[in-house]
């Protein structure tokens, strides 16, 4: 049944180019199911030695969930206290803590967005950790009456140095705007550091070091024909806060995928998951980018 699955995925995710900046590819690979207990994951970090942190989105509890590539390792619930979850959309981490991005915001109208801040020891050591509050806003949003198309919805958040960077999922315009401030605890403005069209919607965001320059891969999904179209953007050769100042190369697949995070894994490719939510079985897929 197994090998029923795995090439239906291959015959569904061929990829096509639709521009000069796109690359054409056809590696989507099932790597693992994702645990039971993340039906709506948005959210996933790796922590080394095989372990993976993920969170479920907005109507779930207020609780991160280990898992192994090993299943002989039980799937642990970390409960998160000093914390509610709102809109849970993204996970980030540095080499002490993990940051859990509470700034879904669908309908715009949200003046708490926040980020928690847990330590990274504390995942492993005991069922529960606590959490300590970053909030910010966007410069630029002076309206916060409901809207279906509006430019302050965002699932997608990096940690680089002493800041956290967040991507936005554009409903208005199909681009995506980069922010960035502390990720020390406070209430901040959060500045803008520029727009990039994505011609879809962001919901997840990777970035790495290589050598003197950076990588920021970016995951979303266009919404055509009734269906969630997967691409990817990779950037590469960046520099900080000038994430868009390279043209990336873009990866487009044919399918019906709810995409909703990325992280890197190895030197040329990126490991994705999906949500549930339209019937589909929850995975961690691995892409490579050539």
């Amino acid at each position: 049944m197994l090998r029923i699955f795995f090439l239906f995925i291959a015959l569904l995710y061929t990829a096509g180019c639709v521009n000069s900046q796109s690359q054409v590819d056809n590696r989507f690979i099932p790597m693992q199911p994702l645990p039971d207990q993340l039906k709506e994951c948005s959210g996933l970090v790796e922590l080394g030695d095989g372990f993976f942190l993920g969170l479920n989105d907005s109507g779930n509890s207020a609780d991160l969930w280990l898992f192994n590539d090993n299943p002989k390792y039980p799937v642990k619930r970390i409960q998160v206290k000093g914390a509610t979850n709102a809109d849970w959309e993204e996970l980030a981490s540095d080499d002490e803590y993990v940051y859990i991005g509470d700034t879904g915001n669908n309908s715009g109208t949200r003046r708490d967005l926040t980020v928690y801040k847990v330590r990274r020891s504390g995942v492993f050591e005991s069922g529960e950790v606590s959490a300590e509050k970053i909030h910010f806003s966007y410069p630029d949003q002076k309206k916060y009456s409901p809207s279906g198309k509006h430019n302050f919805d965002c699932e997608a958040m990096v940690c680089i140095g002493d800041s956290l960077y967040v991507f936005t999922k554009n409903r208005g315009n199909g681009k995506t705007d980069a922010y960035g401030f502390p990720k020390m605890p406070g209430t901040y403005t959060a500045e803008k550091f520029g727009s990039y069209d994505v011609e879809g919607l962001v919901t997840g965001a990777a970035y790495r070091s290589v050598e003197t320059h950076g990588q920021l891969a970016l995951i979303g999904y266009a919404f055509e024909d009734q269906g969630y179209h997967p691409f990817i953007l990779w950037f590469s050769g960046i520099s900080v806060p000038g994430f868009f100042k390279a043209d990336p190369k873009r990866y487009t697949y044919v399918g019906n995928l709810q995409t909703e995070s990325i992280l890197f894994f190895g030197p040329d490719s990126v490991l994705i998951t999906n949500e549930e939510e339209h019937g589909d079985e929850g995975f961690i897929y691995k892409v490579i980018l050539d």
